[in-house]
């Protein structure tokens, strides 16, 4: 009888933590015994992987918050190390988080290990030599915008690269009906707060949001305001900075995909918010703010005109977006105040979303993943 395929899948954040999971029960629709085990979080705990190391012992924002975690990291390398010349599975499938996941597929390559990479590193943004590390290194690459095949192409020609649509298009649209009607008053105008799932973002895009709801407040009076906490953070990380909170404030726990669904405006950091919510078809402002060194060292060392994803895919600045010492309350919230209303600018950003959604291909990318993952297992 032959035994069932091993595969081992590597996550190191929240978004690819949700990914992964979709993936897994993917794989396991095509593959009902396969076992899987790998880093990750509850997401994929709850899909079946079998954890040997927890993805939020690694979860980082910046180079300069690597140090605190070294030890961490290092102890992740060796568990992994471990377990993949004890299992010798049959793929190695990993998820984004490159800095990590690199050492990973050169320590796959050593063992005969095949890999499969999810989500591109962003080679387009800077650090474009991991296109050609990743060549030498990987059996494909799945990735999940549509301009990245061209790009990568360009770099690195002997890459096997497949676009595969992004797995935030594999939410199901009912998701947020199903759940309970969102807390806000009738008749109120619903703007989104977002400032991300990390604390050190949290610290740094909170007291930005609350203020410039403030100053909203005072001049929109029907405003109301919901901020959906991002799994792992309860309500204690959020109480210090209540005080500057506007008037007319809810707070949830989770359903940001509901509130981006039905805000008339979000208030967002940069990252994969801004993605699903471009998806959603959610006009927003986009702000993004870090430390100093964090903040000069990207300076030197991106490539691209424009943080946002949606930006990226539209190849235009369809968002706006408030970066560093330009995120200040008062300029967030004079753009937020010009998007409420039905004038030409947010006819014209509702048109661009539309436009991003389309570009990005339809739902399906978990499948499709899988199906490269068996490929790659039977030798195609």
């Amino acid at each position: 009888m032959d035994q069932p395929r091993q595969v081992v899948l590597v996550a190191g954040e929240a978004s690819g933590d949700m990914h992964a999971a979709r993936l897994a029960e993917e794989l396991r629709r095509l593959l009902p015994e396969v076992r899987l085990s790998g880093i990750g979080g509850p997401a994929m705990e709850r899909a079946g992987v079998e954890l040997i190391f927890r993805a939020e012992e690694l979860a980082l924002v910046g180079i300069s918050e690597v140090l605190p975690k070294l030890g961490t990291i290092l102890k992740a390398l060796k568990a992994m190390k471990r377990h993949l010349k004890e299992k010798r599975p049959d793929l190695l499938i990993l998820v984004d988080f490159p800095d990590f996941n690199f050492r990973l597929m050169r320590m796959a390559k050593r063992l005969g290990i095949k890999v499969l990479y999810y989500i591109c590193p962003q080679v387009w943004a800077w650090r474009q030599g991991r296109a050609k590390h990743m060549a030498r290194y990987v059996d494909r690459l799945a990735v999940t915008f549509p301009f990245e095949p061209e790009f990568l192409h360009k770099i690195a020609p002997e890459l096997p690269v497949d676009f595969v649509g992004h797995p935030l298009l594999d939410q199901e649209a009912t998701e947020a009906a199903e759940k309970p009607p969102l807390p806000v008053p009738s008749g109120a105008e619903l703007v989104g707060l977002l400032p991300g799932s990390r604390m050190s973002e949290l610290t740094r895009l909170l007291p930005l949001l609350l203020q410039a709801g403030r100053i909203m407040r005072e001049r929109r009076s029907n405003l109301h305001f919901v901020l959906p906490l991002a799994p792992g953070l309860g309500t204690g990380a959020i109480t210090p900075y209540l005080d500057q909170a506007p008037a007319g404030l809810t707070v949830l726990p989770g359903r940001a995909g509901q509130v981006m669904a039905q805000a008339r405006l979000l208030l967002v950091a940069s990252g994969t918010a801004t993605l699903q919510a471009a998806l959603a078809g959610a006009p927003m402002v986009v702000v993004y703010k870090t430390g100093r060194l964090n903040y000069a060292l990207a300076r030197m060392l991106i490539k691209v005109e424009h943080i946002a994803m949606p930006n990226l895919v539209a190849g235009r600045k369809l968002l706006p977006e408030l970066i560093q010492g330009a995120a200040t309350p008062a300029a967030l919230a004079e753009e937020a105040l010009a998007l409420l209303d039905d004038g030409p600018r947010r006819r014209e950003m509702l048109e661009g979303l539309r436009q991003v959604r389309e570009a990005m291909g339809g739902p399906g990318a978990s499948r499709r993943v899988a199906e490269l993952a068996v490929q790659i297992m039977e030798g195609a």
